[in-house]
């Protein structure tokens, strides 16, 4: 009976750490910083979808991207497919789905997740105005002295990726400044219920992302991974670039 129990300790911590201590794939460089590296023009890597696959020796964390590229007033999107990134870098940015997370704009880099377009679009008078808020039965809660963006460009494209689904205000673009001059990412204002304006915790991403929150909830062993502590990698590479650099904005 002893040696029975003996038995069931060993499998169940074989088991356990088997679970918890696999070594994660690393990549030698982010597929970010390779399309940092390799732009000719203006653009945003916006996170559209996060998954980890557990294999038979690893843990691979993989990214897939959206990726916005800027010319003159006309917005270009392409449709990146899965790739492989760090561990620590998967786990910087498991807040972020559906935000930038590296954007380069009129030669300005950003690398602090933030809602599309606040960095370079939303602010920018190339791109819109600020404009006062006329009171309807949609936005009784707006403060009579707030203002919002209207982007003022033309392309139905354009628009619809400037947030004009979802109205931005001042006060909101004020926050993310305070925010980003900081070198924190900006999910907006926090509700009762715990979530957020923007981002992976927000109400707008789990209505429009059901398939990442659904493969999520189905899996969640693997996101446990994320707080294990192993420290093991599954090559000699290391990621050295940081997910966190500052740069300047726009909008006064």
């Amino acid at each position: 009976m002893r040696k029975l129990f003996y038995i069931s300790i060993l499998v169940f911590t074989v088991v356990s750490c088997g679970k918890s201590n696999k070594p994660s794939k690393s990549v030698s460089i982010e597929p970010s910083e390779k399309i940092l590296a390799e732009a000719t023009n203006d653009f945003s890597i916006v996170l559209d979808d996060m998954k980890i696959e557990e294999e038979a020796e690893y843990m691979a964390y993989q990214h897939k991207y959206k990726l916005l590229t800027l010319k003159n007033d006309s917005l270009h999107m392409k449709e990146l497919p899965w790739a492989n990134v760090n561990k620590k870098f998967f786990k910087d940015h498991e807040n972020d789905l559906g935000m930038e997370i590296v954007s380069k704009h009129d030669g300005k880099i950003s690398k602090i997740a933030q809602p599309v377009g606040f960095g370079w679009a939303i602010g920018n008078e190339k791109h819109g105005k600020w404009e006062a808020v006329q009171k309807d039965s949609t936005n009784n809660n707006v403060a009579n002295n707030n203002r919002r963006w209207r982007t003022s460009s033309t392309s139905s494209f354009f628009w619809l990726w400037m947030l004009s689904r979802r109205t931005t205000y001042r006060n909101d673009y004020n926050g993310y400044r305070s925010s980003y001059s900081a070198g924190r990412p900006y999910y907006g204002n926090r509700t009762s219920n715990g979530s957020y304006s923007y981002g992976t915790r927000s109400n707008y991403q789990s209505t429009n992302r059901r398939s990442f929150f659904n493969r999520r909830s189905q899996n969640t062993s693997r996101w446990n991974s994320l707080n294990s502590n192993s420290s093991r990698n599954s090559s000699r590479y290391s990621n050295s670039s940081s997910t966190r650099s500052r740069s300047g904005g726009t909008g006064k």
